[in-house]
């Protein structure tokens, strides 16, 4: 799916990941190269607008079709800033 329907404020990429691998993060912290930690406070839940026609994106229904049939129309999380800091590209994530 393409990210840019859901409007994050951060992309991480699981190379090895399967599945949502974010629905394992909720409750527990990450902590984003060597400054920033998160709390992951829980799984956002999707509507419609996701499957909206979105700048050069089409209308597409299957996106929330395909959210609820294999995540409960949930799609990554929410989470709150427990320590601030800069965050790159390449920054390494450890969960805590």
């Amino acid at each position: 799916m393409e990210a840019r329907r859901f409007r994050p404020n951060i992309i991480i990429d699981v190379p090895n990941g399967e599945g949502f691998v974010e629905n394992d993060w909720v409750r527990k912290k990450l902590a984003i190269g060597d400054e920033v930690e998160l709390k992951i406070m829980q799984n956002t839940k999707r509507c419609i607008m996701t499957t909206l026609a979105q700048g050069d994106l089409p209308k597409d229904t299957n996106v929330l079709k395909s959210i609820v049939k294999h995540n409960e129309g949930s799609f990554g999380v929410y989470a709150s800033v427990v320590k601030k800091g800069e965050i790159k590209i390449g920054d390494q994530i450890k969960q805590k």
